[in-house]
């Protein structure tokens, strides 16, 4: 065994020893290989385009529903960046069913910069990142801005949410148009990805495909 093998096997277990895997929903010690221990179970996958929006496919790569739904608030609110790997795993296999190529660029809707520092971290971006590590493409977390500071689209109706995310995000110019998939945690509506959409088509991008950890729209 090479030298480089050894060392990194042992740096796992010194890692599994000082920090031991969780599961993603409820923190227990040792989880499945599916990063959920065996009392939470695994998450419903979904395999097929779970909608469009504005004639854009939408994959995601999980029904939300527990235990995805407490991985995701734990991902989201609980300072739980190390979530976006297991979470971005079933959202994989949307890269061949939507057909993104190597050189599509990967955009995560944006936070606000004061939801930014109150998290400190965007969690669609992590998620876009190892999307893009898969995919090998590039991932440009700067391609879109929100305009305004809007509140939180849970709990809010599909009228609500509209309104909420009306006009609240633009594209920054960057001298050129490229194909862009972009990367959310989570569709209900679909008013977010919608107001993305809209901004990288008035820049000149082409929106080729959405994808999401879960769907929580209705089923098809």
């Amino acid at each position: 065994m090479r030298l480089e093998q050894v060392a990194r096997r042992l740096f796992g277990t010194l890692l599994d020893v000082l920090a031991p895997r969780r599961c993603a929903a409820c923190e227990a010690i040792a989880p499945e290989a599916s990063g959920y221990c065996q009392e939470c179970g695994d998450p419903e996958p979904l395999l097929d385009v779970a909608c469009h929006i504005a004639r854009v496919p939408v994959f995601a790569g999980a029904r939300y529903a527990e235990p995805i739904a407490s991985a995701i608030h734990r991902f989201k609110y609980e300072s739980a960046p190390e979530l976006s790997r297991v979470l971005s795993s079933l959202a994989v296999r949307g890269i061949d069913l939507l057909g993104i190529e190597a050189g599509d660029v990967w955009v995560p809707v944006p936070l606000h910069p004061l939801r930014l520092a109150e998290r400190g971290y965007n969690q669609s971006a992590l998620l876009a990142r190892e999307l893009s590590r898969v995919a090998r493409g590039p991932v440009d977390a700067r391609r879109l801005c929100r305009l305004r500071h809007t509140e939180q689209q849970a709990k809010r109706d599909r009228r609500a949410r509209s309104q909420n995310v009306a006009h609240a995000f633009a594209a920054r110019d960057r001298g050129c148009k490229r194909r862009i998939v972009l990367v959310d945690d989570v569709v209900t509506t679909g008013a977010t990805l919608g107001g993305c959409i809209a901004a990288l088509r008035a820049a000149g991008d082409e929106v080729v495909g959405c994808v999401a950890a879960a769907y929580a729209g209705a089923a098809k």
